[in-house]
């Protein structure tokens, strides 16, 4: 047998052997501890919750930046992560996109403008290393 032929052959049995030796219950994210509720005034809740709201008035369309008004409910859960499942309410502001650190932004109380939504976060995190990545969104009007 020549030898690329040889080579071919390897590298697919190998492939092969990979593909098929793939447990998929070993990629399911195991769950240490369940959902829990927590302070809504943890450290780590606002450092998740500000992650979370910077992304979200980052992908919306809105030219007013939105801020939290109040914080409903906080869990975690535990798995090779920490999950947090955070719901909130949240208003649009005064203030507009991009955001000038030197404002102070306050809820909109124009009618016109007037907007306010109830949303549910789900965010990863690893915040002794500083990661966080959003896993879930959902929002509705209020």
């Amino acid at each position: 047998m020549n030898r690329q032929l040889w080579l071919f052959l390897l590298l697919l049995t190998i492939h092969v052997a990979l593909v098929v030796s793939i447990d998929e219950a070993k990629n399911q994210i195991k769950v240490l501890r369940e959902f829990k509720s927590i302070s809504n005034s943890n450290t780590n809740v606002r450092q998740c919750l500000w992650f979370a709201m910077r992304e979200y008035n980052e992908e919306s369309e809105d030219n007013n930046i939105f801020i939290v008004t109040r914080i409903l409910q906080s869990y975690l859960q535990i798995t090779d992560r920490m999950e947090y499942l955070i719901e909130v309410e949240i208003a649009r502001s005064t203030c507009k996109k991009p955001l000038n650190n030197e404002e102070d932004c306050v809820i909109q109380e124009d009618s016109d403008l007037k907007k306010a939504e109830i949303c549910s976060f789900l965010v990863a995190a690893l915040p002794w290393n500083g990661e966080f990545i959003v896993l879930k969104k959902e929002c509705e009007d209020y």
